[in-house]
């Protein structure tokens, strides 16, 4: 079974949609566990003060530099990725070629 281009835009749409919601909500999970961790920094520094214990070393993060952006696909980067906008694109590994395009890695 062949797909043409627009259906193979729509399915790229699809997926961007996903991994969107997915980071959304990943998001709002890292939010929530910043708000946990400050909570229970705050409830240790206290209790190290109680104690008279020397305090603890800070929790290490990471930077949000080491999070990479995947590359933007440009209209000059698109036809070397699916060739002509005419051309009929296979259907059993199209959600793989969809997604390594999006990500910018080669698409056999």
């Amino acid at each position: 079974m062949t797909i043409t281009f627009q259906q193979w835009m729509q399915q790229g749409e699809t997926l961007y949609q996903a991994a969107l919601k997915e980071v959304q909500s990943l998001k709002a999970q890292l939010d929530e566990i910043q708000a946990r961790l400050v909570s229970k920094q705050a409830e240790v520094k206290q209790m190290e003060q109680l104690l008279g214990k020397a305090p603890s070393e800070p929790a290490r993060r990471l930077s949000a530099t080491a999070i990479v952006p995947a590359p933007v696909i440009t209209s000059a980067i698109m036809p070397q990725i699916i060739g002509e906008p005419d051309r009929q694109v296979s259907s059993p590994s199209n959600n793989a070629n969809i997604a390594r395009a999006l990500t910018g890695k080669s698409v056999r």
